[in-house]
Formats: C-alpha cells, structure tokens, sequence
C-alpha cells in the first residue's frame, strides 16, 4: 500500500502553499474582522486570486476552462487554502462545489456553457440552496414551492444559513414541485440567477467564526423563472443535492484539516519561543502531549479523507459512508486541536491579535455544516445496520 502523492499532487501542495502564505494568508486576519461591506469586496478579490491559479477549476471538465484534477489532488490544494484561510477555502467550495460540481453533474449542455467557465474564472460566484428557518438537519422538510405556469416555474419560499449569499450571482434552489411525491420524487432543483425579479438577499449573518464568508438568507416571492432552468430532471432535486453533500461532505472534512494543521502550527511557533520557568513550555511534558495528540488528529483526518476521496473517485459503494466517517472525525478533531492550541497559548490565546483566536471560532462550524456531527453518525450506523443487521 502506498501512501505517497505522486508527482504532480507534490507540485500541487508546494504551488498552492507557496501561492497561500504569500496571497491568502496576509489577509485572513483582515477578512475576519473588517466591516461588512469590505469583507464583500475582500472576498470576491479572494475567489480571484485562486481562480488565477486555477483552483477553482480542478473538479471540472477542460471543455469548460477547468483542469479535471482527481479527487485528491483538490483535498491537497484545499488544505493549503483551508490553512492559510477557511474563509475563503468556504466561500470558493460553495461557489465551484456545491454549485458547481451539480451542474457539471446533472446540467444540460447549455446549463453548463453559459455557468461553468464563469464560475471557474470567478467573475461568477455560486451559491447552493437547500436549508430553510426550519428546515436544516431535515432537509426532507423544506417549504419552498415552485408551481408550474405557461412559460416555466414560480418559486416561493425562504432559504437560509447560505454562503455567499450576499455575493451570490446565482443560486442552485431546492424547491417541492409534488409535495405528495415526497423529496425522493417531488423536489427539483432550479438554477436562480441573482437578477430575476422576485429573488432578494437578506442581511449578511453576524457569525461566531468563518467571519470572512458571507452567509445570508435568500428570499423567493413569486420568482418565475423559465423552464431551462431546472437542473436535469423535474422531481429529482433531492436526490441530487444529497450526491453533491457527500462531496460537500469531504470539503468540509477539508477545511477541518486546514484550521487542524494551521492550530498545529501556531502552537509550536508559540511554544517554542515562550519561556516559563527558564525554558521554553514546549520542553514541558504538558505541552508536548498537547502537540503529539495534535500531530496524531490531523494525520488521521488526512488518511480518512484521502481514503474518502479514492473512494469517491474509484466509484466506490461506500463512499457516501467514508465521506461521513471523515467528515465526523475531521470537524470533531479540529474543535479539540484548536481548543489545545489555545490553551497552549494561555491568556494570549484569548486575544484577538493571534491567529489561534480566530481559528478556535473557525472550527466549531465543521461540526455543524455540511450535517452536523449527529446526522453523520445516524448515516455510519444506518449503513452498518443495513450491512450487517438486515
């Protein structure tokens, strides 16, 4: 079994970490804690800047200006991005990923000319639609409605928690077509361009962390668009967001990784230069532990989510269970390094002049987004019980 990346996976890490530490992390502070309107405008500048490198293309078809990397090589290049700024390793996610990877999926050809190269270049920011107020973990219970007229469909209905919002030129909206068909045959996705009448955004969220990615609601009253604009077949939009969710899922798990090793890092900067009692803290047994049960998380994080991506990539049944079991461990990892990262900073730990603040608020989200903690252990269990209980 070999665990090496092979050559151009190497080349990837050292571009993207090069290009990182001197593009992106520069601003990561300044991301987190600027005023709305110019997180807006740093934001999108971000998005810019890895499109230049083409990173935003790596999942996607050469036809369509992308490079059509494996699956591997996009985790390589996300952790660098996630580690120099989780901000806007999300933002970029939401807009290539969850909007992108479903059109390129189940897009028509038109759906993919006009949307794909933009969204690559990033002059197009995409956005995905499917949690409502109350509607998260039950994804199955969205309200929005989309009603079929003469000319195509009238959409109505209230979206929320979705990154990029504000910034969003288009949206991939979940919406009930059949309520009775149930989400298995009676959702269908629509691809909502900012513009049409009836769409609005609603004030950007004032999060805890990832404070550099704007999260807002997306309001529909009475939005009609026409009948191209649903992605691939009427009734099948659940089924298509839970596919793209479990590359969502390993994004996530990504992103996790990233704030991990950025923790990491940051506590042995720090514990090596501070001194306690004439030597530096990291020479205390304390300390060092903290650092050696660092080291063993992020290097397990990085193995489940390298097996979930093979996985992904090699059409593996179980795939869509790796990519929990990632996720899970990942998220969960990352809120217990950052929080050992800032306990080995002590009071300076607290303060908002060191990264490690801004990377403790950063991590909690893992647990949350993309389905929480409790819904991936549901979906392991589930499919243990299915293997071995039927």
């Amino acid at each position: 079994m070999n665990y090496d990346l092979n050559d151009d996976q190497k080349a990837i890490k050292e571009n993207f970490a090069n290009f990182c530490r001197n593009e992106i992390a520069p601003r990561a502070q300044l991301l987190d804690r600027a005023p709305e309107h110019d997180v807006l405008k740093l934001i999108r500048e971000n998005i810019k800047k890895l499109a230049s490198i083409g990173y935003l293309g790596m999942g996607h078809e050469e036809s369509c200006g992308g490079t059509n990397n494996d699956l591997i090589s996009q985790v390589v290049a996300g952790e660098e991005i996630a580690k120099a700024c989780a901000s806007t390793f999300l933002s970029c996610g939401a807009s290539c990923g969850l909007f992108g990877v479903p059109v390129k999926l189940f897009g028509t050809e038109e759906q993919k000319r006009k949307y794909l190269p933009g969204i690559i270049a990033g002059d197009i920011i995409g956005s995905f639609g499917l949690t409502e107020p109350e509607a998260g973990s039950d994804a199955a219970s969205i309200r929005t409605m989309a009603v079929k007229n003469g000319k195509g469909w009238v959409l109505n209905g209230t979206k929320t928690f979705i990154t990029n919002g504000p910034i969003a030129d288009v949206c991939l909206v979940m919406a009930y077509n059949d309520k009775n068909a149930g989400p298995g045959a009676g959702v269908t996705a629509f691809v909502v361009d900012a513009h049409t009448p009836g769409f609005s955004v609603g004030k950007a969220f004032d999060k805890l962390g990832f404070r550099g990615s704007p999260t807002s609601e997306i309001i529909l009253e009475d939005c009609e668009v026409p009948q191209d604009a649903v992605l691939g077949e009427v009734g099948r939009g659940f089924i298509q967001a839970m596919q793209t969710l479990e590359y969502g899922r390993i994004g996530m798990a990504t992103v996790a990784l990233g704030i991990a090793v950025a923790c990491m890092d940051e506590a042995n900067k720090y514990s090596k230069d501070r001194k306690a009692f004439g030597k530096p803290i990291n020479r205390y047994q304390e300390i060092s532990f903290k650092i050696a049960d660092m080291m063993i998380l992020t290097d397990l994080s990085r193995l489940l989510i390298y097996r979930a991506a093979w996985a992904k990539e090699a059409k593996d049944p179980e795939s869509a269970v790796l990519a929990s079991c990632a996720k899970l461990f990942a998220s969960e990892a990352a809120t217990q390094i950052s929080s050992m990262a800032l306990q080995v900073h002590g009071g300076y730990g607290y303060i908002k002049d060191f990264p490690v603040e801004r990377l403790y608020r950063d991590a909690k989200l893992g647990e949350i987004g993309e389905g929480t903690s409790e819904i991936q252990r549901i979906l392991i269990a589930r499919s243990i019980l299915e293997r071995y209980c039927a």
